[in-house]
């Protein structure tokens, strides 16, 4: 089977070229605890490489992610579902990034093409890999960048991750995260203790992904700095933008630094992506509300578990935590009285 032309294609963010591994190290020399020789990840089938990557670089690439008799109908009902949503103006990210990107959310929704995603064994195995078996569906929505779009801020998927304090520094209580707003490079954080893995994500390539159209740009080994980075300031390191074929795929940590590049092309790039977490965490989608009855019904107990429909440790149950799937509303449990005894 011929290779697909997939690549680590190194993009200048603040300072000359740096090689992968002397971005790692640049990384390492951050929180003092982390540098390898590990070449920079490849596209790849083999299972316990993509683990691998994950562990030192906090991304790794995922050869031929998409059948080709499934590629198709994936690429026209996505860019089909856009379409029509920019046409009625329902197309804002949440996350509030360049007006010109494109968000398209609850996937699970809008065609069975989406669906088929949740099926993609060898990314739920990584997912798993990262956040352990019980791990639940964030998300799964496409991310576009239309021609125009410019680079989008590095961040992390996993910015509401308190990292470790000293008894002496003030907290941010939970609810006061924002973005942007939780520590840089210039944040005096611990060098021996960073938060742990809490979300991670599986980014499809629905067409080519290349510099010139937005690919993402990742910094390798940022999982492991225990920092945030903070947008209104430059970063004195190089991002690595991960580019390939339609059909391709790559799997990262939450905590990796990364952010779409800008596209200078007359083209649209389309990306899906598919988040998930800890069962404790709250999903960015809320299917046990949104998911269409229609397309409940025609999920396995083991999908419909994924996406939320089952209690953990208790949390999130209906009435009955022991319920293998959690039912909906109507089917609760209700007020009870006691009996009441006749009146003499």
């Amino acid at each position: 089977m011929k290779e697909p032309k997939f690549r680590c294609a190194r993009i200048l963010y603040t300072e000359p070229k740096l090689k992968g591994v002397e971005v790692l190290n640049r990384i390492g020399a951050m929180n003092k605890t982390h540098t390898t020789n590990r070449p920079l990840p490849r596209p790849t089938s083999d299972l316990e490489v993509m683990k691998t990557d994950l562990d030192v670089y906090g991304y790794c690439a995922i050869e031929n992610a998409i059948p080709s008799d499934e590629l198709k109908t994936l690429q026209d009902r996505l860019i089909e579902q856009a379409e029509v949503e920019r046409k009625i103006h329902i197309h804002k990210n949440p996350a509030n990034m360049d007006p010109v990107n494109q968000w398209v959310g609850m996937l699970l929704n809008k065609g069975e093409e989406f669906v088929q995603l949740l099926r993609h064994t060898t990314c739920m195995r990584l997912l798993s890999y990262l956040l352990g078996d019980e791990f639940i569906i964030s998300c799964v929505d496409a991310q576009i960048q239309h021609p125009g779009a410019t680079d989008m801020p590095l961040h992390t998927d996993q910015w509401w991750m308190s990292p470790p304090v000293s008894v002496e520094k003030v907290r941010i209580r939970p609810s006061e995260f924002a973005r942007g707003q939780n520590g840089s490079l210039d944040s005096e954080v611990s060098q021996t203790a960073i938060s742990n893995i809490a979300e991670a994500n599986i980014m499809w390539m629905v067409t080519d992904f290349t510099e010139e159209n937005g690919a993402t740009r990742v910094v390798p080994g940022s999982h492991l700095s225990g920092r945030q980075p903070d947008p209104s300031i430059p970063h004195p390191v190089a991002t690595v933008a991960i580019t390939g074929p339609a059909g391709s795929a790559m799997a990262f940590d939450g905590r990796l630094w990364h952010g779409a590049a800008a596209n200078k092309t007359s083209e649209s790039r389309f990306g899906i992506t598919m988040a998930g977490c800890g069962p404790q965490f709250r999903p960015i989608e809320n299917y046990t509300r949104g998911l269409r009855p229609e397309v409940f019904e025609k999920l396995d107990a083991v999908l419909l578990r994924k996406l939320g429909f089952r209690s953990w440790s208790g949390y999130g149950h209906t009435g009955n935590p022991d319920e293998e799937v959690v039912s909906l509303g109507s089917h609760s449990l209700g007020p009870l009285y006691r009996e009441k005894k006749p009146s003499s």
